[in-house]
C-alpha cells in the first residue's frame, strides 16, 4: 500500500508529520507531495518541510490512497487545487482509502464524498458537511473507505485508523505497541 500526504502552504505539521511517522513504522508508504512548485513547504507554524515529490510528478495510479492535513489556510489552498480535488473524486468511485483531519474534512464535505457518512472534523469547521453523519465526540472516524480525524490531538488516532485500515488490527496492536500508547 502507498499513500500520497498532500502538503499544502499553511499546513498543520503535527497532523503531517505524526500520519506520515505512525504509517512509515508500521511499514506503509507514504509520499510527502507538494502541491506547489516547490519541494519545500512551509506549514502554519512556519516550520519548512521538505515533501518527497511535486504534486506534477506523480501519478494518480500509483497510490492506494490520499491523506488530507488540516490548517486552516493549508486547507483552503488544498480546496482551490482542481487536481486534488479530480482525484479524491475518482479515489471516492475507486474506494480508495481517503484521510481528511481537522478542516480537511471539508473538502470531502464540498465534494459529496461525506455525504451518509458518519465524519469528524475540528470543531467549527464542518462546512460542506451538512450532509454527512457528524460526530464531534470521536477523535477518528473509519466509515468504509473514508476515515476522518478531530484534530492534531487526535492525529494518533487517525493514523493508527488508518493503519488498522491498511494492516489489520493485529499489526496495528504491535504498533501501538511500539509506539507506547497508553490510557
Amino acid at each position: 500500500m502507498k499513500f500520497a500526504l498532500f502538503l499544502a502552504p499553511g499546513f498543520e505539521e503535527g497532523e503531517a508529520i505524526i500520519t506520515t511517522d505512525v504509517l512509515r513504522r508500521g511499514q506503509i508508504k507514504v509520499d510527502l507531495v507538494s502541491i506547489t512548485d516547490q519541494l519545500e513547504v512551509t506549514s502554519s507554524h512556519q516550520v519548512v518541510i521538505k515533501a518527497d515529490q511535486l504534486v506534477t510528478e506523480v501519478k494518480y495510479e500509483d497510490y492506494d490512497g490520499f491523506i488530507l492535513p488540516g490548517g486552516k489556510i493549508g486547507v483552503d489552498n488544498l480546496a482551490k487545487n482542481s487536481q486534488i480535488k479530480e482525484w479524491l473524486l475518482k479515489a471516492n468511485h475507486d474506494e480508495k482509502t481517503i484521510a481528511a483531519v481537522c478542516a480537511a474534512p471539508q473538502i470531502l464535505g464540498h465534494l459529496g464524498i461525506l455525504d451518509n457518512r458518519e465524519a469528524t472534523s475540528y470543531p467549527g469547521c464542518t462546512e460542506g458537511m451538512e450532509n454527512s453523519i457528524y460526530n464531534d465526540e470521536m477523535a477518528a472516524i473509519t466509515d468504509g473507505h473514508i476515515i476522518t480525524g478531530a484534530s492534531v490531538g487526535s492525529t494518533m488516532n487517525f493514523a493508527l485508523a488508518i493503519a488498522d485500515r491498511v494492516l489489520g488490527p493485529e499489526k496495528v496492536f504491535a504498533l501501538q505497541n511500539e509506539l507506547v500508547i497508553r490510557d
